[in-house]
């Protein structure tokens, strides 16, 4: 299937997301939005590690087969709105700024869509640590353990950092 025909098929509009889940694991997804056509060629603009940019034709049809589609986030605002999410989106392109924890591309992607910047996937990941961080803790206290308190300690700060990040 083309570029042009995914798009087709999924109905995609100005401001849409692809959501891609990562094969390896599964458990992280990638974002990619679709800003529409230059000519012919379709435009979507996503944050890397190397910073917020267009992503090209043929990289975009490489991440099709490279990644998992899993679903279309389709934009929340009404229509009047897909304009001002589309100039959100070019407005970042060139921004350096790429953190796995505190701007990547659902942070991204969220901001775009709703001019908020988080991340469901960090906060989950702030859930875990804490509930890990919570269970070693109790078990710190039940074996009066130093070593498995300072580790509990540590996931409890780890999780505060990533619930905070969530909503950068």
């Amino acid at each position: 299937m083309t570029l042009t025909q995914f798009i087709q098929v999924n109905n995609l509009q100005q401001a849409d997301a692809i959501v891609l889940r990562k094969k390896l694991l599964g458990m992280v997804d990638h974002f990619a939005i679709f800003l529409g056509y230059r000519g012919n060629h379709p435009v979507f603009v996503a944050n890397y590690r190397d910073g917020v940019k267009e992503v090209s034709v043929s990289e975009m049809r490489q991440l099709l087969q490279t990644l998992e589609p899993t679903q279309i986030d389709r934009f929340p605002g009404p229509e009047h709105q897909r304009k001002s999410a589309v100039r959100r989106a070019i407005s970042r392109i060139g921004e350096r700024a790429y953190s796995y924890i505190f701007n990547n591309c659902e942070h991204f992607k969220t901001w775009v869509h709703y001019g908020e910047n988080r991340s469901k996937q960090v906060d989950t990941a702030g859930n875990v640590a804490l509930g890990i961080g919570a269970g070693t803790a109790i078990a710190a206290i039940a074996t009066k353990n130093p070593k498995v308190g300072a580790v509990a300690l540590g996931l409890l700060l780890l999780g505060a950092i990533l619930k905070d990040a969530a909503d950068e």
